[in-house]
């Protein structure tokens, strides 16, 4: 049986920290962003996932490089295509 209750509140306060520490940096060139990378298929999840390694991998590479005007603080999924990925999380 699998729970939920530990993994769903560990990513809660990683998002909100997220928050908490891009407002710290806001004066200073450093982003801090949460980027899901979707699901994934590889061998934790046994290859289930309908997301090419690659293609997650291109998805993150894209947050991970952003520029020094880009934003910060936000949640990043591929859940939000519609609304440029960005997530209300």
């Amino acid at each position: 049986m699998f729970k939920t209750a530990a993994y769903g509140t560990s990513k809660t306060a990683l998002n909100a920290y997220s928050v908490v520490l891009a407002y710290e940096l806001r004066d200073t060139p450093v982003k801090v962003n949460v980027v899901d990378p979707g699901y994934t298929a590889t061998d934790f999840n046994n290859n289930q996932g309908p997301l090419k390694v690659e293609d997650s991998a291109a998805f993150v590479a894209q947050y991970a490089m952003i520029g020094p005007d880009g934003p910060t603080g936000k949640f990043f999924s591929h859940d939000y295509a519609e609304n440029n990925n960005e997530s209300p999380w």
